[in-house]
């Protein structure tokens, strides 16, 4: 980040799930008036690797989890003009506008420091400059926190399917995440940090047996599936009869021909189905600005 971004000891009750209208990230519940936390746009913080688990494992404000490594945060506004569609956990952004001057960032007016979508960045030619990845879902025009370095996870961009560990993260225009590439064609993202695998459709499902210790184990054709290539990918099963079958869970095993889920209320059904992956993220060592690996 650039000159008027204060560094902070400020610690958020939570990393993930801000979401609010309030500057301070929090605000009295009748009259909507900010209450002080500690918060305020162009705060950047450094979190340990235990505090951001801990701060990523919050149940404050009803949190989508993510999981949150170590590395440098900021507090935000997100742009009223963003695309909300794209603003999801472990998407690229970038800043807009930041407080020049120290005065600035020290005035009793909350700074200005308003980050965007990166399809927005992208057409104004700032995605290359000071960019961010969002933690979660943010209403545009309201306030929430980044990360802007370090250890972090992005979202794999629709259409990538593999990804190994050293393997060169990149981030082109039109997609929320990142690509994977051997050879450098667009900005720089950072480094993967993880062997990851994606069923590159649907798979298709054939039984569900009983829930057993927490998970459910599916029956089917799970292409790429074997030695537990899919393991901690979500995916939103549909097609059974049975409710209890259906719905997004993470997996916990997978071979050629099961996948099992984290879905403690599975019944034993012989029915077709299907499990498709939703996009994944991706543990990677964040350099930013883009290009520095």
């Amino acid at each position: 980040m650039a000159q008027g971004i204060q560094f902070t000891s400020y610690i958020p009750t939570s990393l993930v799930g801000n979401n609010s209208p309030s500057p301070t990230l929090a605000a009295d519940p009748v009259t909507g008036t900010p209450t002080y936390t500690g918060a305020f746009p162009g705060n950047v913080f450094y979190l340990t690797e235990a505090q951001a688990n801990q701060l990523s494992q919050s149940t404050v404000n009803s949190a989508t989890l993510l999981a949150c490594h170590a590395g440098w945060y900021a507090v935000v506004k997100v742009d009223a003009a963003a695309v909300s569609a794209n603003i999801v956990a472990g998407a690229i952004g970038a800043v807009i506008s930041i407080p020049t001057t120290n005065a600035a960032s020290q005035a009793t007016t909350p700074p200005n420091c308003v980050v965007t979508d990166y399809a927005t960045a992208g057409t104004a030619g700032l995605l290359a400059n000071n960019p961010v990845v969002f933690l979660n879902p943010v209403t545009p025009g309201n306030y929430t926190i980044v990360q802007i370095a370090g250890d972090g996870s992005l979202l794999l961009a629709l259409g990538a399917t593999t990804t190994s560990a050293g393997t060169i993260l990149v981030s082109q225009t039109g997609t929320q995440g990142v690509t994977s590439s051997s050879t450098v064609t667009s900005l720089v993202v950072g480094l993967s940090e993880v062997v990851l695998a994606v069923p590159a459709g649907a798979l298709t499902l054939t039984a569900a047996a009983a829930a057993s210790g927490g998970t459910t184990a599916y029956t089917g054709t799970i292409t790429g599936g074997g030695s537990n290539a899919f393991k901690g990918l979500t995916f939103v099963i549909a097609g059974f009869t049975t409710a209890a079958n259906n719905g997004t869970f993470v997996a916990t095993a997978s071979s050629t021909t099961t996948l099992t889920l984290a879905n403690t209320a599975g019944a034993a059904e012989t029915h077709a189905g299907t499990a498709t992956a939703s996009s994944p993220l991706i543990r990677a060592n964040i350099a930013f600005p883009f290009g520095i690996v």
